[in-house]
């Protein structure tokens, strides 16, 4: 039988500075953070992974996860999607993030799919 854990947060996003953003995204995100052209895009994708990252770290319920370490990266179709060393650190089945903002905030729901 599979077990499930779900997580969710919110970040307002005029919180995220440059040492903020420089401490939560990993070198792939920066990638893609430094790939866009508009300043509010790249706070919104920011704020995104950090709420994403949060989510995760709550559905898992480790407070010892370096937020670096955590990397949600960009599927062809601009959903985002957990990278393999993600993955591989959770150690879970399936991982299934879900991305939102909106004005001043992002949020973010992780769902975990575990066996047994």
């Amino acid at each position: 039988m599979a077990s499930f854990k779900l997580g969710t947060d919110i970040v307002k996003i005029s919180r995220l500075n440059d040492n903020v953003i420089e401490r939560i995204l990993g070198s792939e995100e920066l990638k893609i953070f430094n790939s866009f052209n508009s300043e509010k895009r790249r706070r919104e994708f920011a704020a995104g992974r950090f709420a994403a990252k949060e989510a995760l770290i709550k559905a898992l319920n480790k407070k010892d996860l370096e937020l670096k370490s955590l990397q949600f990266l960009m599927a062809a179709d601009g959903s985002p999607i957990p990278s393999e060393e993600t993955k591989r650190l959770v150690g879970a089945v399936e991982l299934l993030v879900s991305i939102s903002h909106d004005s001043e905030y992002a949020v973010a729901v992780v769902l975990l799919v575990g066996e047994g």
